[in-house]
């Protein structure tokens, strides 16, 4: 790893660390928000907590920026032999995808076509999970 690398890695560390102390000292209070864990604080600990925990995300953004995304540039092209014959070229490879934010969710699709695939499949699934919540979670007579 990289000098960067670690000193973001100790800066996220080491915030985290103030801010459990901080909350262990009286200065601060953890909350969970959904599925978010939320702090408040209110001393200088949880402050240089926080603080120590952005510089370690902007140094860790800032070792991923120096990383060069491609090894190798573009390779010369090749000159044909008479006798060899073209390869056949593969189908292009389609894809798509659904993620759940919370209830909401996120379509994507390498096209127009999977992406309409993934649109049903997101309805199907909210239907299918909606379904389970009132049949199965919430029991007759359990709700006043």
């Amino acid at each position: 790893m990289r000098r960067l690398s670690l000193l973001a890695l100790a800066c996220l560390i080491g915030g985290v660390a103030l801010l459990a102390y901080g909350a262990s000292v009286g200065q601060g209070q953890v909350y969970l928000v959904f599925i978010v864990p939320v702090f408040t604080g209110s001393g200088p600990i949880p402050f240089a907590g926080i603080a120590l925990i952005m510089l370690g995300f902007v140094l860790g953004f800032l070792s991923l920026a120096r990383i060069p995304l491609a090894a190798e540039g573009p390779a010369p092209p090749a000159e044909p032999s008479p006798t060899a014959s073209a390869p056949p070229t593969a189908p292009a490879k389609r894809f798509g995808g659904v993620v759940f934010l919370g209830p909401f969710p996120v379509v994507f699709g390498s096209d127009k076509t999977m992406s309409k695939y993934m649109l049903v499949l997101a309805v199907a699934m909210t239907v299918l999970l909606l379904a389970f919540f009132f049949l199965v979670l919430v029991k007759p007579g359990s709700v006043p």
